[in-house]
């Protein structure tokens, strides 16, 4: 063997010794999720963080200046129907998706993933759906980033008005623990477990 068909030979050795780099895809995949899965997950974790930083910013302070300019960006009423817009279509596009998006894990801990993330749903459909009906039922105008979806009329609607009323408050809170739950346990899989869970949301590829 000449010197230039060895040297062409080490290199084809050393480029197919090196693993492949899986590239994301619009599309989930059996071992990680898509651009479109990743994009709709973390604009759901900023939509909570800045619902919850300008709910206890208001709590904590009071009306000031910073509350008034987090109230500017973060509405509560129109972040909750954005929030009821995103996580819908991350229902529909977990459908879509059902059959290859990456698996839970088996036992027990996949089975509790499972009820988190179907409590995670639930709450977030439930809130922002049910203070809009809220909302309307007391007859008060239905607002969007200043557009007035909905106008204020003289209306009272107990049925309406009574769950949002009663569970409104408690239910926030549950998701927030939900929250402060699933950071923790996505911080376990990375740093204790050492698994890929994580990764499957935040790498580049396996």
């Amino acid at each position: 063997m000449d010197k230039g068909a060895a040297n062409s030979t080490a290199l084809n050795s050393d480029h197919t010794s090196k693993p492949v780099q899986a590239t994301i895809g619009w599309r989930d995949s059996p071992s990680h999720y898509g651009r479109i899965s990743r994009v709709l997950h973390w604009l759901t974790a900023a939509l909570v963080t800045l619902q919850f930083t300008v709910l206890l910013a208001w709590r904590g302070m009071g009306e000031n200046a910073i509350t008034l300019f987090l109230a500017s960006i973060g509405p509560h009423g129109s972040l909750g129907f954005m929030l009821l817009i995103v996580t819908l279509t991350r229902l529909g596009w977990a459908w879509v998706n059902r059959k290859q998006r990456p698996p839970q894990p088996p036992g027990w801990g996949g089975r509790m993933a499972r009820l988190v993330h179907i409590a995670f749903y639930g709450l977030l459909i439930w809130l922002p759906a049910f203070a809009i009906l809220r909302q309307y039922g007391r007859g008060g105008a239905l607002r969007f980033y200043g557009m007035e979806l909905l106008p204020e009329v003289e209306r009272d609607i107990t049925w309406m008005t009574a769950p949002a009323a009663l569970l409104h408050g408690p239910l926030s809170w549950l998701l927030c623990g939900l929250v402060i739950g699933h950071i923790s346990m996505a911080l376990i899989h990375r740093f204790w477990l050492k698994d890929k869970v994580l990764a499957r949301m935040v790498s580049s590829g396996h």
